[in-house]
């Protein structure tokens, strides 16, 4: 799999990494994970649009920081490029949740479709949503990303240090984007908790501190960015 290329990795109030979304380009077709509330614009500023046939969307759960830009990029799709995106889901209360939110926001049903995670595939690519621990309100997932030559996860916004741990010491995942923060906040994954893990595995997304993120840098972990 081609590396998530991230637009913002910033946690819900750091506004100068910009909010955590990211997408996968590979020849026609757009994978976005997340639509921070100006993924469009930045989508736009990186020519992620060019080209494109196929627009796909990933949202790991519907926190604002993660879902307030999904109905502008809904509408940018279909009134400029007469694209209709697919929103990927893995439960049916998952989907009526987000049909109902662009419902309430004015996104017509007619301007995308809906598949179950199990059903996409895109080259080659497959996901499949894992059930985390991060907002007991909300059904919040992480993505397991899989081709022919192993498996990527996303952990969205998780609180889950255990299954983070224990993916670093499985060989046929190549590749962890993994949310970090100064504290879990009982809702994120602590930077201190996983600081010892492979470097060359773990990528690092959702800082919600420039002292963080300045942290990260500093001891030689990647990030998004």
């Amino acid at each position: 799999m081609k590396k998530l290329k991230f637009i913002g990795v910033g946690g819900a109030m750091n506004l100068e990494l910009g909010g955590n979304c990211c997408y996968l380009k590979d020849g026609d077709n757009l994978l976005v994970i997340d639509a921070c509330e100006d993924a469009t614009k930045k989508l736009v500023e990186e020519d992620a649009f060019k080209g494109v046939k196929n627009i796909y969307i990933a949202i790991t759960h519907t926190h604002y920081d993660h879902v307030a830009g999904l109905g502008i990029l809904i509408w940018y799709a279909n009134f400029v490029y007469k694209i209709k995106p697919t929103i990927i889901y893995k439960t049916f209360r998952y989907k009526c949740n987000l049909k109902k939110l662009l419902k309430i926001t004015g996104v017509n049903k007619k301007h995308f479709n809906l598949i179950k995670d199990s059903d996409f595939n895109m080259d080659g690519l497959t996901i499949e949503f894992k059930k985390t621990m991060h907002a007991p309100e909300l059904q919040c997932f992480g993505f397991m990303f899989s081709d022919n030559k192993g498996k990527y996860y996303y952990t969205g916004d998780s609180n889950d240090v255990k299954y983070v741990r224990e993916l670093c010491n499985d060989d046929s995942v190549k590749t962890i984007y993994c949310e970090v923060a100064t504290e879990t906040f009982d809702v994120h994954i602590k930077y201190d908790d996983i600081k010892d893990l492979s470097k060359d595995k773990l990528v690092l997304m959702h800082v919600n501190t420039m002292d963080l993120y300045n942290q990260i840098k500093k001891d030689g972990f990647s990030v998004g960015l």
